[in-house]
């Protein structure tokens, strides 16, 4: 593989604009040996000025590159030395309280410092510490890997200079600007590596150095996914498109009465289309990993523990194929030579259910404990501070209500099943329903409050957000009435409610579009130019975008068309309810890729490439101490340093 590529997939994805621009330089030295004066000898006065002309415009370039370079290493290192006082420090008065006698006696004042506040502030969880110093070293080897790549980029380009212009001046501009930048310095850096596994060795894993580097381990970059995930996706995804195939020629070829398809689509409708919006998830994923937006990041997921998109698809495929199983049992149960079909969905529900709340550390144990906790959170919205990863769960289960209320129907008719009732294959919606349908916008109306809240009341755009889910519920609210008062009216639209149904729902279809297109995906910044209505930054090809803001105006108004062909009696009322169950996981899918990738250009812009794990907040006392032990700290080894080298 070509360096230029190597360098583009071994990014930092938010420092991408900070990396030597390698790629234009390389198209500069093309460029210059294209144009040169064809038949000139070195002797020529013309070939000569084109040469010295093009070599003093290269390293002009070159040297504004390796400024940038320069400056961001440089403040990046003093980012992380600030963070490692900071930790030191945390750890130290932990350190203190367990040993009151001190420690080191290179720490002794911060050791004493320590017994004078112990009692007085509230010690950080270990929990909390071992998590702040992992994601610190992951920072560290970061930037470690950015000083390496740039490295490499400026001493391949130098020598590129030479080989394609016949020249020397690439080798002498290297050992003269660079070997002698702030970049080629990583002593500090090399010290702050191995003082961060010296002190988690140390205090957090009790002087184990295998079990800390084991915690501390960071996953290589570019690291391809295990053969074995590969094989399982490979395996499940092949058996579930056979399925999938099966499943639909049975469906349309076996005999069955429309009572039997009512029940089936009843039953099954929540499992597909949980199914197919996995599958949308592992393509999101796919395309964030192709296109180096930071999805992990943003989700706060641990690094070392997060689910790629293979194994994302793994995942679906196998989950996909147990639906496929199933559905061919219920509708060919004759030919498999079972009775009672109505089991199969109970079966199948209680096998997904019975993996996702396993509680041995198989099978995905980190993810699921983190999706757990998220859906936690969720539930208690108003108590808790939102995160990212809470807010965005909560904007999918918005778009799964008809998946939620489908195995709530399935939940429902078990019960009434196996209580022998009459009305167990009755799949119509009650009050229950209207209450689940609105709980979805409950928790993003409640998040939308708490975040205003915690904003100091200063930001009325979580207000505006809030208003949007209100909005929602009122379309629960006015649909529901509408259903319970229909029977007192000769024709639909004689109801005042339906009416006023409509109305809701076109406020709240123009509504939710332009807080999509404006405040979620970030668009309509630039009016003029090549991203005419879109943004200055894009990942994406700039078509995407045009398409994905026609597809999720349309899709955000599709129940216009349920609602006409419902009326007309074109489609039966629980196909229109699969329309708008399926279009909202479509609008959905599209809708993760932009607003992703504007959360992902937030965090570019604040060069954020690692959690911030918040520990405690330090007092003004306690800053200027950390002030002066950083100073005598660089003190020290730039004696250290002067002694050694010089």
């Amino acid at each position: 593989m070509k360096f230029g590529k190597t360098l583009d997939n071994l990014m930092v994805p938010e420092w991408r604009h900070q990396y030597m621009n390698y790629n234009e330089l390389k198209q500069m030295i093309r460029n210059a040996v294209e144009k040169a004066p064809s038949g000139s000898r070195p002797s020529n006065d013309v070939a000569i000025g084109y040469y010295r002309d093009f070599e003093e415009l290269f390293f002009n370039s070159c040297g504004v590159e390796l400024t940038k370079v320069n400056y961001f290493f440089a403040h990046k290192q003093a980012e992380a030395h600030r963070k490692l006082a900071t930790l030191n420090y945390q750890l130290d008065r932990r350190r203190a309280q367990q040993d009151p006698r001190g420690s080191t006696a290179s720490r002794g004042s911060a050791s004493s410092w320590s017994r004078q506040t112990e009692n007085k502030r509230k010690l950080p969880p270990i929990k909390k510490l071992r998590l702040a110093m992992s994601e610190f070293y992951l920072s560290l080897i970061m930037l470690q890997n950015y000083q390496t790549l740039n490295m490499t980029a400026f001493r391949k380009i130098c020598k590129k200079y030479d080989k394609n212009l016949k020249s020397e001046a690439g080798f002498a501009w290297y050992d003269k600007y660079v070997l002698r930048s702030t970049l080629a310095i990583t002593l500090q850096l090399d010290r702050m590596i191995s003082t961060t596994e010296n002190m988690y060795t140390d205090y957090l894993a009790n002087g184990d150095r295998s079990e800390a580097m084991a915690k501390l381990r960071v996953p290589p970059l570019g690291h391809p996914t295990p053969p074995v995930h590969v094989f399982s996706a490979g395996l499940f995804l092949g058996l579930f498109l056979v399925g999938a195939i099966i499943c639909f020629i049975s469906y349309f070829s076996v005999d069955t009465s429309p009572e039997f398809r009512y029940t089936f689509v009843s039953l099954f409708r929540g499992p597909i289309s949980g199914v197919t919006f996995g599958f949308c998830l592992a393509i999101n994923i796919k395309v964030y990993e192709k296109v180096g937006v930071n999805h992990v990041l943003i989700f706060e997921v641990e690094r070392r523990n997060a689910i790629g998109a293979m194994r994302a698809l793994e995942i679906s495929s196998f989950f996909g194929y147990m639906c496929t199983l199933s559905i061919l049992l219920y509708l060919l149960h004759k030919e498999f030579f079972i009775e009672d079909p109505i089991y199969i969905p109970l079966v199948q529900v209680a096998f997904v259910v019975v993996l996702f709340l396993n509680p041995l550390r198989i099978l995905f144990y980190s993810g699921r404990i983190w999706l757990l906790t998220v859906m936690g959170r969720i539930l208690l919205s108003p108590f808790f501070f939102v995160n990212f990863a809470d807010f965005w769960v909560a904007d999918q289960w918005t778009s799964l209500v008809v998946t939620i209320v489908d195995h709530y129907y399935l939940v429902r008719f078990y019960v009434r099943y196996f209580l022998d009732r009459s009305d167990a294959f009755e799949f119509e919606p009650d009050y229950a329903v209207a209450v689940i349908r609105c709980l979805p916008a409950w928790f993003r109306f409640a998040q939308s409050l708490r975040r205003f809240r915690d904003s100091g009341s200063k930001s009325t755009d979580y207000l505006i957000n809030a208003l949007k889910y209100f909005l929602f519920i009122a379309e629960v609210v006015f649909s529901t009435i509408q259903m319970e008062t229909i029977a007192h009216y000769t024709d639909l639209f004689e109801s005042p409610w339906t009416w006023a149904y409509i109305t809701i729902c076109i406020v709240s279809s123009i509504y939710t579009v332009f807080w999509d297109l404006l405040m979620d995906f970030g668009l309509f910044r630039v009016w003029n130019g090549e991203n005419k209505f879109l943004r200055d930054n894009l990942v994406y090809p700039r078509w995407f975008y045009y398409f994905v803001i026609v597809e999720n105006t349309l899709l955000r108004c599709v129940w216009i068309l349920e609602f006409a062909l419902v009326h007309q009696e074109l489609i039966a009322p629980y196909n229109g309810k699969s329309l708008i169950c399926f279009s909202e996981i479509v609008r959905r899918f599209f809708w993760n890729f932009l607003r992703l990738e504007n959360e992902h250009l937030y965090n570019c812009g604040q060069f954020r490439a690692t959690r911030d794990i918040f520990i405690t907040r330090l007092d003004p006392q306690e800053e200027r101490f950390l002030e002066s032990v950083m100073d005598n700290t660089e003190d020290l080894g730039r004696e250290k340093r002067n002694k050694k080298y010089f």
